[in-house]
């Protein structure tokens, strides 16, 4: 009988042992709120992309490459220390129905997401322009990647 007892004890004291305790907590994706810069149309040639401005000295230049007419800017001050721009500047486009839209802006375990669209509402005025759309995310040393 005590043998029994033994080797009970034995076989519960080895099989409540977890090696769980180690094992790290899932990356879960963070959706962020970014915050709206501005958005629009341009009318003067701007050099179309997707960009990440994480300093006030590519920021100033980004401002100028806009022909310094940031008046339809929200907001122009932007603390880099604490934040980020994510900027979408489309190509020319033949009327100003067309729009480019930042739709998520998501934070992954190694990279941030960014997921933009172009679109056209068909009932803009016949001009060259481009649409843009700026926001401020958190500051964050994650590559962005723009889909």
């Amino acid at each position: 009988m005590k043998t029994l007892y033994l080797t009970f004890v034995l076989l519960f004291t080895l099989g409540s042992c977890s090696d769980d305790d180690n094992t790290a907590t899932p990356f879960v994706p963070v959706t962020i709120n970014p915050v709206l810069i501005g958005k629009g149309f341009k009318f003067s040639e701007v050099t179309p992309g997707n960009s990440v401005i994480s300093s006030q000295a590519v920021w100033d230049a980004f401002l100028i490459s806009m022909g310094n007419d940031s008046s339809s800017f929200i907001n122009t001050d932007v603390d880099f220390s604490l934040y980020q721009i994510i900027a979408v500047v489309d190509i020319e486009r033949p009327d100003t129905g067309h729009s480019v839209n930042i739709d998520t802006v998501i934070e992954n375990e190694n990279d941030i997401t960014v997921d933009f669209s172009v679109l056209n509402s068909g009932d803009g005025f016949t001009v060259m322009g481009q649409p843009y759309h700026i926001v401020k995310i958190p500051r964050s040393s994650k590559p962005v990647i723009f889909q």
